[in-house]
């Protein structure tokens, strides 16, 4: 059997919408659960094409210090980008 491909999607908490509204530099949806169904189709067709999709929550705390770190801005690459480092750094300590 083949293994499947795992990715990350940034999930956020319900909490910290405005939060994650106020500082993002690109443009999120208007409300959390339009965001929220909108991540669940994401969801969803990534693992309809064969991906092993693994939800990492994400708070805008510890993503604006990252992004300083790494010298990033505060969009949806950078989200991803945090997200996948999140997830390797999770991998290497199973």
């Amino acid at each position: 059997m083949k293994n499947k491909l795992r990715i990350g999607i940034a999930w956020f908490n319900e909490s910290d919408w405005d939060e994650w509204k106020r500082i993002s530099e690109d443009e999120l949806e208007e409300s959390y659960e339009d965001w929220l169904i909108e991540a669940t189709i994401a969801k969803k067709d990534l693992e309809d094409n064969g991906f092993t999709v693994a939800k990492v929550t994400i708070t805008p705390e510890k993503f604006k210090i990252w992004c300083k770190k790494n010298f990033k801005k505060l969009n949806s690459g950078s989200r991803s980008h945090y997200v996948a480092e999140l997830l390797r750094d999770a991998d290497s300590k199973n």
